[in-house]
């Protein structure tokens, strides 16, 4: 219980300022969470953002959707909701739910609850039944390119509605804002589509964001069920690393060495992955 109650504190402070985005985002994050997360001492400010990101978004899959949009505003993890003061991200997070602001207030704090609640519960413990949205995934691609001053990723998914009249879409994206490049329009955190969807019909849209962090590591997180994950890795041809994993789980573990090919490249395929486990690979 001590340790459950600490991790509430240390989310508590996070979510204070400009949150995840606070320039001395090193001292925000306390020792319980950075346990939680993997931080080490040599973790730059970007690093402690992308490891303590990815986390917290790992565990937020499992919670009802009002409280996992209400938690990761209050964090800034939102680009629509990335604003200086907290005030300023529960007004918005208001806003989004339909509730007043002293009930955004209460909804950020039970996810901040049953966030340290899920991060203390046994895997096989914790639930994981698609939930009761209307589409899964058939196919995700990710490319992500190292060469260059910034990291960037170019992501096409294939998404199938379950129901009539699909309208919207929640979007995982891989690093920071996305930009939509084609088959839809982003607004608040989510993907409005071009025309309602049909039950049984498919689409495709694609993004790209960036990272102006060299990661170590890349993982991408489903949201719903995805049938065919696809990955690929393009280094920087100058500096290739001199091994790369292929990681896998929650949290992502080492699951064998991947060769790289004769470009630079690494590539790693998953089928059938499994919403809140992460995919993805890590070099030296």
């Amino acid at each position: 219980m001590a340790a459950h109650a600490e991790l509430v504190s240390d989310l508590k402070a996070l979510r204070k300022g400009r949150g995840l985005y606070v320039n001395n985002v090193g001292e925000r994050v306390g020792h319980t969470l950075r346990d939680l997360c993997g931080v080490t001492e040599q973790d730059g400010p970007g690093e402690i953002r992308v490891r303590v990101a990815q986390r917290l978004e790992h565990l937020a899959v499992d919670l009802p959707d009002d409280l996992r949009i209400a938690v990761l505003a209050a964090f800034g993890m939102i680009p629509a909701a990335r604003h200086p003061l907290y005030q300023e991200r529960v007004t918005w997070i208001a806003e989004r739910i339909g509730r007043d602001p002293r009930t955004a207030r209460r909804r950020i704090d039970d996810a901040i609850h049953q966030l340290a609640q899920l991060a203390f519960t046994p895997l096989r413990l914790r639930g994981a039944a698609e939930p009761a949205a209307g589409w899964h995934t058939a196919t995700t691609r990710v490319f992500v390119t190292l060469e260059g001053p910034i990291t960037e990723a170019l992501e096409h998914h294939r998404i199938v509605a379950a129901h009539d009249n699909l309208r919207e879409i929640e979007l995982a994206t891989v690093f920071g804002q996305p930009a939509v490049l084609s088959g839809g329009t982003l607004r608040g955190g989510m993907l409005v589509l071009p025309t309602p969807l049909p039950a049984g019909e498919t689409h495709d849209f694609w993004m790209r964001s960036r990272n102006p962090v060299r990661p170590r590591q890349f993982t991408y997180t489903p949201r719903r069920r995805c049938d065919y994950l696809e990955l690929r890795v393009h280094f920087d041809c100058d500096s290739l690393p001199r091994a790369v994993s292929r990681l896998q789980g929650r949290p992502p573990r080492d699951r064998g060495r991947i060769p790289l090919n004769r470009a630079g490249e690494v590539q790693v395929i998953f089928r059938d992955a499994v919403r809140g486990m992460a995919y993805g690979a890590r070099w030296d």
